[in-house]
């Protein structure tokens, strides 16, 4: 049995992943904060209705057209990545529009959803495992 199968863990995985690519996002942000004319980017939220929505529509694996082409070599694509550039409230004298606080914010903000969803997994996994234990005895 796949753990993705079911809809728990593919939700909890799914905001895993993008509290992963918004922690790389931010810490770009953070890192460019001297950049001159740098706009700090972000990732559109989450939304679970639309996540739920497409775990019902099956996946279209792609197709190669040369069996000597590596399957690793189509990019994946960043599903999460906001049109656009996120507005913001400052910018330096030299263009810059990063606001530290902001970012670090930010940082804080996504480690806690990450460990939400990391909790939520650890409770699925307790209760198969009770449920496993369960049926085998």
């Amino acid at each position: 049995m796949d753990l993705n199968d079911l809809k728990l863990f593919k939700l909890a995985t799914t905001r895993m992943d993008w509290a992963a690519q918004r922690q790389k996002v931010l810490s770009q942000n953070i890192a460019n904060a001297d950049t001159p004319n740098y706009r700090p980017k972000d990732l559109k939220p989450v939304n679970f209705k639309d996540e739920l929505h497409g775990s019902m529509v099956a996946a279209v694996p792609v197709a190669r057209t040369n069996p000597n082409h590596l399957k690793g070599t189509i990019p994946e694509q960043e599903r999460f990545r906001a049109p656009g550039q996120p507005k913001t409230f400052e910018e330096a004298p030299d263009g810059n529009q990063v606001v530290v606080e902001e970012q670090m914010q930010k940082v804080g903000d996504t480690r806690s959803e990450y460990n939400t969803a990391v909790t939520l997994m650890q409770a699925q996994m307790k209760m198969l495992r009770i449920a496993l234990k369960g049926s085998a005895g």
